[in-house]
């Protein structure tokens, strides 16, 4: 019995590594920044995550995004999402032209806020969890620049810039 469990976990362990081989890791395809019409600013990662076929691309973002705001003199408003989602590029389905590249995602973001104002007692912060959903359109500006237009549940509409490795 031993020499079967034995043998078994040998193989297991000669195998996973060919297995692990098979999967590639994700790989980092760009990083950008952005800003929306609410004032919100954001830095970004992509990462293809894995691609069906070559007509279908799938990729993953990292997002941290911050909005402040003063309200009036000694109170100000702020907020920082952080998330993360998954973005399928509708390049082999709806081609605009051959450059074009219309894309929509959803994701979950983490969100907290703050509130400070005059007095401790209108002192507020918080923390909650969203869903984020993005639609837009890349398109190139340059061999490695790609200008980005969306409309997404955390800033509105957002012009940004990403640069591809």
């Amino acid at each position: 019995m031993k020499k079967i469990i034995v043998a078994a976990l040998s193989a297991t362990f000669m195998a996973a590594p060919a297995v692990a081989d098979t999967e590639p890791a994700p790989v980092l395809q760009s990083v950008g920044i952005n800003y929306g019409i609410d004032h919100v600013l954001g830095i970004q990662a992509d990462f293809d995550i894995f691609s069906m076929d070559d007509n279908e691309s799938w990729s993953g973002q990292v997002f941290l995004k911050n909005y402040s705001q003063d309200t009036s003199p000694g109170v100000s408003w702020d907020t920082t999402g952080v998330g993360a989602v998954a973005i399928y590029d509708f390049n082999s389905v709806a081609r605009l032209d051959k450059n074009s590249h219309p894309y929509a995602g959803i994701g979950l973001m983490s969100v907290s806020y703050k509130w400070d104002g005059t007095g401790p007692a209108r002192t507020y912060s918080g923390a909650a969890d969203w869903v984020y959903l993005v639609a837009g359109i890349r398109y190139p500006l340059a061999p490695r620049v790609d200008g980005d237009l969306n409309y997404n549940t955390f800033g509105d509409l957002t012009f940004g810039v990403n640069y591809s490795f």
